[in-house]
């Protein structure tokens, strides 16, 4: 599969930008930090909700959305916002990655997708096996998993930049996904660094950040595949929207404090 043209002549400085996905009300997660995310970076949002949680010490419970409505309310605000980028999240199970889909069909812009399988503070937030989230993870422009969740979709173990690599191409390689992130912050430190793996077809690049001290905050995952979003829309490169993402966030993550016993991104 070949990686899809997402460069634009021009860089559109405030693009609109859906974002889908689950509730987490505290915030600290999900759509609320997704639309935060846009926000900071001076873009426009667009919100679809996929379901509500209820989370406190994990995942009480899980309220999904019905398909159909998922898929006209996407398909809703592609037709009329025309927006810049798609950025999934929480998906819930394959009957809604199914409706997510359909209601991309036609769209020609970049889609990244987040494969939310769990949360931070545990309990599961997809309802099916791993592969069962491929179909939705093949149309994406980009997936954004964690060293878990590329364990989880690739079959083998990543705790290390290199094994996020081999997990990165094969997922790219064998199971048809155009292009892959695999966040570094789980994975151990190489240098002292935070390495983020970039695989597409043709190339594989090492997107290196200092690695902070402290407890990683809440949300990080989310707000560095929307951040991507938000630079793809506006016209970057893929490589150059993951670079830029991934430095925005650092600075977020030095400005986090603690709020309510946890780790909360500003």
């Amino acid at each position: 599969m070949a990686l899809p043209q997402i460069q634009s002549p021009q860089v559109v400085e405030s693009p609109q930008v859906v974002v889908v996905g689950g509730l987490d009300p505290g915030g600290g997660a999900g759509l609320l930090r997704d639309l935060a995310t846009v926000a900071a970076l001076g873009a426009r949002a667009h919100a679809v909700g996929t379901a509500w949680t209820e989370q406190g010490n994990g995942v009480h419970r899980v309220e999904p959305r019905d398909p159909a409505a998922v898929r006209q309310a996407l398909a809703h605000a592609l037709a009329t916002l025309k927006p810049g980028a798609v950025k999934i999240g929480m998906a819930v199970g394959p009957a809604t990655g199914a409706a997510l889909r359909e209601a991309l069909t036609g769209f020609g812009g970049p889609v990244v997708v987040d494969p939310v399988l769990a949360s931070s503070r545990g309990g599961s937030l997809w309802a099916d096996a791993p592969g069962a989230l491929l179909p939705l993870l093949r149309r994406a422009t980009l997936v954004t998993p964690n060293a878990v969740e590329a364990a989880a979709l690739a079959g083998c173990a990543v705790t290390t930049p290199d094994e996020a690599e081999a997990a990165a191409r094969q997922l790219v390689e064998t199971a048809g996904l155009a292009a892959v992130l695999v966040k570094g912050g789980h994975l151990a430190a190489d240098g002292g660094e935070v390495v983020d793996l970039l695989v597409t077809r043709s190339q594989v690049v090492r997107l290196r950040r200092p690695r902070l001290a402290g407890a990683s905050p809440r949300g990080t995952g989310c707000a560095l595949a929307t951040a991507i979003a938000v630079e793809l829309a506006r016209g970057r490169e893929l490589a150059t929207a993951a670079a830029s993402g991934g430095e925005w966030l650092a600075g977020r993550i030095a400005a986090a404090r603690d709020v309510g016993g946890e780790r909360r991104l500003p």
